[in-house]
């Protein structure tokens, strides 16, 4: 695995859309990228099951050596990772 793959996350992220985002977020780790980065500028809103699907893709990566980050988050998902104390868990880029 080597290079990084960046993906791009818009409008919300919920119980309806959380499911396929993790599912292409742990997708991108059987290619042959080592660093995931995923991009929350454009996401509206982000629900408890948003945050499982970042937790457990994470997880993912650490299971395989990948290293998954987040980048351009929202305040308003700040705050959530922040409520859940999920802020030093992740890796974030301004």
């Amino acid at each position: 695995m080597n290079g990084t793959a960046k993906v791009t996350v818009c409008g919300e992220v919920d119980v309806a859309t959380a499911p396929p985002l993790e599912d292409l977020l742990i997708g991108t780790m059987n290619g042959p990228s080592s660093t995931i980065e995923v991009d929350l500028g454009d996401v509206s809103f982000m629900d408890v099951s948003g945050l499982t699907a970042l937790i457990r893709a994470d997880d993912r990566a650490r299971d395989v050596g990948a290293h998954l980050y987040l980048s351009r988050v929202p305040e308003r998902v700040a705050r959530l990772l922040r409520i859940f104390d999920l802020d030093h868990r992740f890796s974030i880029l301004a």
